[in-house]
């Protein structure tokens, strides 16, 4: 199952982990309605998204958000999630983890 940790940008400390497990849509940004929500007004309200994809992979998309997502310091529109993967959106960066259980 694949765990998600949102760490600060600076500094790296881990300020919430969630376990990812079988979801339909997780939806991430500064808005209270999203399913984890970072609060920073860089953050669209709906920022990116992580679905599912045919084949049963987890997919990060984001939501045309007005500051972007990235990856390696590239602006991306989605990315297939695997063990490792950092992603940047606004003041947070977002580690995904293989957690093995």
């Amino acid at each position: 199952m694949m765990e998600l940790h949102i760490c600060a940008r600076n500094g790296g400390k881990v300020l919430r982990k969630f376990a990812l497990g079988d979801l339909e849509e997780l939806i991430i940004g500064r808005d209270e309605d999203c399913d984890i929500r970072i609060k920073s007004p860089v953050v669209s309200r709906e920022h990116c998204t992580i679905e599912q994809d045919a084949t049963g992979s987890l997919v990060l998309t984001d939501s045309d958000s007005t500051g972007g997502t990235f990856v390696d310091e590239n602006k991306i529109d989605s990315v297939r999630l695997e063990d490792g993967l950092e992603v940047v959106v606004g003041p947070a960066v977002l580690k995904f983890y293989e957690s093995g259980i």
